[in-house]
Protein backbone atom coordinates (compact mmCIF):
# COMPACT_ATOMS: atom_id res chain seq x y z
CA UNK A 1 0.00 0.00 0.00
CA UNK A 2 3.16 2.36 0.69
CA UNK A 3 4.38 1.56 -2.51
CA UNK A 4 0.88 2.97 -3.85
CA UNK A 5 1.30 6.65 -2.72
CA UNK A 6 4.96 6.75 -3.38
CA UNK A 7 4.31 5.78 -7.19
CA UNK A 8 1.52 8.16 -7.93
CA UNK A 9 3.41 11.52 -9.30
CA UNK A 10 2.31 15.01 -8.01
CA UNK A 11 2.90 18.37 -8.68
CA UNK A 12 6.03 19.60 -6.49
CA UNK A 13 5.56 22.87 -4.67
CA UNK A 14 7.99 24.72 -6.91
CA UNK A 15 5.35 24.11 -10.00
CA UNK A 16 2.39 24.99 -8.03
CA UNK A 17 3.82 28.17 -7.18
CA UNK A 18 5.26 28.80 -10.33
CA UNK A 19 1.97 28.11 -11.91
CA UNK A 20 -0.15 30.90 -9.29
CA UNK A 21 2.91 33.66 -10.00
CA UNK A 22 2.21 33.34 -13.84
CA UNK A 23 -1.67 33.45 -13.33
CA UNK A 24 -1.52 36.16 -11.10
CA UNK A 25 0.56 38.49 -13.76
CA UNK A 26 -1.94 37.77 -16.16
CA UNK A 27 -4.57 38.75 -14.42
CA UNK A 28 -2.48 42.07 -13.73
CA UNK A 29 -1.86 42.60 -16.93
CA UNK A 30 -5.75 42.07 -17.56
CA UNK A 31 -6.97 44.68 -15.15
CA UNK A 32 -4.76 47.22 -16.22
CA UNK A 33 -5.80 47.34 -19.91
CA UNK A 34 -8.78 46.80 -18.47
CA UNK A 35 -8.62 50.17 -16.32
CA UNK A 36 -7.25 52.08 -19.72
CA UNK A 37 -10.16 50.51 -21.80
CA UNK A 38 -12.40 51.80 -19.22
CA UNK A 39 -11.30 55.17 -18.87
CA UNK A 40 -10.80 55.76 -22.21
CA UNK A 41 -14.56 54.72 -23.26
CA UNK A 42 -15.29 56.90 -20.17
CA UNK A 43 -13.58 60.01 -21.56
CA UNK A 44 -15.43 59.55 -24.71
CA UNK A 45 -18.98 59.48 -23.46
CA UNK A 46 -17.92 62.43 -21.77
CA UNK A 47 -17.22 64.08 -24.77
CA UNK A 48 -20.44 63.30 -26.33
CA UNK A 49 -22.50 64.26 -23.23
CA UNK A 50 -20.71 67.83 -23.66
CA UNK A 51 -21.61 67.72 -27.06
CA UNK A 52 -25.21 67.36 -26.08
CA UNK A 53 -25.11 69.69 -23.50
CA UNK A 54 -23.95 72.29 -26.12
CA UNK A 55 -26.58 71.30 -28.47
CA UNK A 56 -28.99 71.51 -25.45
CA UNK A 57 -28.04 74.97 -24.18
CA UNK A 58 -28.09 76.13 -28.05
CA UNK A 59 -31.73 75.21 -28.55
CA UNK A 60 -32.59 77.04 -24.81
CA UNK A 61 -31.13 80.01 -26.40
CA UNK A 62 -32.59 79.75 -29.33
CA UNK A 63 -36.19 79.92 -27.37
CA UNK A 64 -35.39 81.90 -24.55
CA UNK A 65 -33.12 84.54 -25.64
CA UNK A 66 -29.98 83.89 -22.88
CA UNK A 67 -28.14 81.34 -22.18
CA UNK A 68 -28.20 78.73 -19.44
CA UNK A 69 -25.98 79.47 -15.96
CA UNK A 70 -26.52 75.59 -14.89
CA UNK A 71 -27.12 72.38 -16.14
CA UNK A 72 -30.13 72.12 -13.93
CA UNK A 73 -31.68 74.95 -15.83
CA UNK A 74 -31.69 72.77 -18.99
CA UNK A 75 -32.88 69.75 -17.09
CA UNK A 76 -35.63 71.94 -15.42
CA UNK A 77 -36.82 72.99 -18.68
CA UNK A 78 -36.57 69.54 -20.28
CA UNK A 79 -34.10 70.18 -22.54
CA UNK A 80 -31.81 68.06 -20.72
CA UNK A 81 -32.68 64.48 -19.33
CA UNK A 82 -33.24 64.67 -15.36
CA UNK A 83 -30.96 62.03 -13.97
CA UNK A 84 -28.14 63.17 -16.04
CA UNK A 85 -25.46 64.83 -13.42
CA UNK A 86 -23.53 67.99 -12.85
CA UNK A 87 -20.85 66.39 -12.69
CA UNK A 88 -18.49 63.59 -14.94
CA UNK A 89 -17.79 60.10 -14.09
CA UNK A 90 -13.84 61.96 -13.17
CA UNK A 91 -15.90 63.86 -10.26
CA UNK A 92 -15.28 67.03 -12.46
CA UNK A 93 -18.10 69.95 -13.11
CA UNK A 94 -19.33 70.80 -16.77
CA UNK A 95 -19.42 74.50 -17.16
CA UNK A 96 -21.36 76.17 -19.56
CA UNK A 97 -19.95 79.41 -20.88
CA UNK A 98 -22.04 81.69 -23.15
CA UNK A 99 -20.86 84.06 -25.88
CA UNK A 100 -22.55 86.08 -28.35
CA UNK A 101 -23.90 83.75 -30.70
CA UNK A 102 -21.80 80.32 -29.52
CA UNK A 103 -21.73 78.63 -26.27
CA UNK A 104 -18.27 76.58 -25.06
CA UNK A 105 -18.88 73.67 -22.59
CA UNK A 106 -16.09 72.13 -21.03
CA UNK A 107 -14.73 70.04 -18.45
CA UNK A 108 -11.87 68.32 -16.85
CA UNK A 109 -10.38 64.96 -17.84
CA UNK A 110 -7.54 62.82 -16.76
CA UNK A 111 -4.29 64.17 -18.66
CA UNK A 112 -3.80 62.01 -21.95
CA UNK A 113 -7.01 59.86 -21.71
CA UNK A 114 -7.95 61.22 -25.33
CA UNK A 115 -6.50 63.77 -27.93
CA UNK A 116 -7.93 65.73 -30.41
CA UNK A 117 -6.72 63.73 -33.38
CA UNK A 118 -8.47 60.89 -31.90
CA UNK A 119 -11.72 63.05 -31.14
CA UNK A 120 -11.95 65.32 -34.30
CA UNK A 121 -11.85 69.18 -34.85
CA UNK A 122 -14.87 70.18 -33.05
CA UNK A 123 -12.99 68.80 -29.50
CA UNK A 124 -10.38 71.41 -28.17
CA UNK A 125 -7.88 69.53 -25.41
CA UNK A 126 -5.78 72.33 -23.41
CA UNK A 127 -3.12 70.97 -21.17
CA UNK A 128 -3.46 71.95 -17.41
CA UNK A 129 -1.26 70.39 -14.91
CA UNK A 130 -2.94 66.56 -14.51
CA UNK A 131 -5.77 67.23 -16.17
CA UNK A 132 -7.04 67.89 -19.73
CA UNK A 133 -9.65 70.68 -20.16
CA UNK A 134 -11.85 69.65 -22.70
CA UNK A 135 -14.05 71.86 -24.43
CA UNK A 136 -16.83 71.89 -27.73
CA UNK A 137 -18.21 74.92 -29.28
CA UNK A 138 -21.11 75.55 -30.83
CA UNK A 139 -22.90 77.99 -32.77
CA UNK A 140 -26.39 79.35 -32.20
CA UNK A 141 -29.10 77.34 -34.74
CA UNK A 142 -30.65 79.80 -36.61
CA UNK A 143 -34.28 79.30 -37.92
CA UNK A 144 -33.72 81.52 -41.34
CA UNK A 145 -33.25 79.55 -43.60
CA UNK A 146 -32.37 81.43 -47.53
CA UNK A 147 -33.84 78.91 -49.43
CA UNK A 148 -33.56 79.66 -52.96
CA UNK A 149 -35.75 78.09 -55.54
CA UNK A 150 -37.69 78.33 -59.07
CA UNK A 151 -41.39 78.21 -59.61
CA UNK A 152 -42.09 75.58 -62.40
CA UNK A 153 -45.36 75.89 -64.19
CA UNK A 154 -46.97 72.62 -65.28
CA UNK A 155 -49.51 73.03 -68.32
CA UNK A 156 -51.49 70.20 -69.35
CA UNK A 157 -51.92 69.70 -73.23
Amino acid sequence: MDSDVLGKRAFSLIEASLVLAIVAILLAIALYSAKGIRQTYLAERITKEIDSIAVASTRYYSEKGAWPALLSDLRATGYLASGSGSLNPFGNSYVITGGSQTVLVSTLLPKGLITAKSMGSEVVIVNQGNNDLVSITKLVETTTWNLKYEKKYIYHQ
